[in-house]
């Protein structure tokens, strides 16, 4: 069984924090806010907008199109519910970040394994390296036993 394809992000900016390093200020922003939310709750481009408007003097038509951007990058779902769409988070917080984290390791072992795995175990403890291992092989079996 593969895992879900997720959402759509091809770009990791180093010189910036948190979830800013793979989404921009304003789409950050508004993720943010809506996994400050309970989850499955749904939100309109207007309820957002007059979330943030207060610390952030934007226009309505762009938190619209920002979310609709979202929505395309697989991160929020749009419902049409009339008068308007509601959107909800496709991914919590944690496993996007989760799921991004793998991808990015995954292309950095795809293209540069060595270089990879050298770093990888100069920077992890010698518990965490231990984990590791163990995962690793765990995971090694199930393959082989799924073959």
């Amino acid at each position: 069984m593969t895992e879900p394809k997720g959402p759509e992000i091809t770009t990791l900016r180093l010189d910036r924090p948190g979830i800013r390093a793979v989404l921009g200020d304003l789409e950050a922003e508004i993720m943010e806010l809506i996994w400050s939310r309970p989850p499955n709750e749904a939100l309109t481009v207007r309820e957002v907008f007059e979330a943030l408007y207060p610390r952030r003097r934007i226009a309505y038509t762009t938190v619209m199109n920002t979310m609709a951007r979202l929505a395309r990058k697989g991160l929020l779902t749009a419902e049409r519910r009339e008068p308007a769409y509601v959107y909800r988070a496709t991914l919590d917080r944690e496993a996007f970040i989760d799921r991004f984290v793998g991808r990015v390791l995954e292309r950095l072992l795809a293209n540069f394994r060595g270089a990879t795995a050298d770093r990888l175990r100069e920077l992890v403890d010698p518990q965490t390296r231990a984990r590791l291992l163990r995962l690793t092989e765990e995971a090694r079996r199930r393959r082989r036993a799924g073959q």
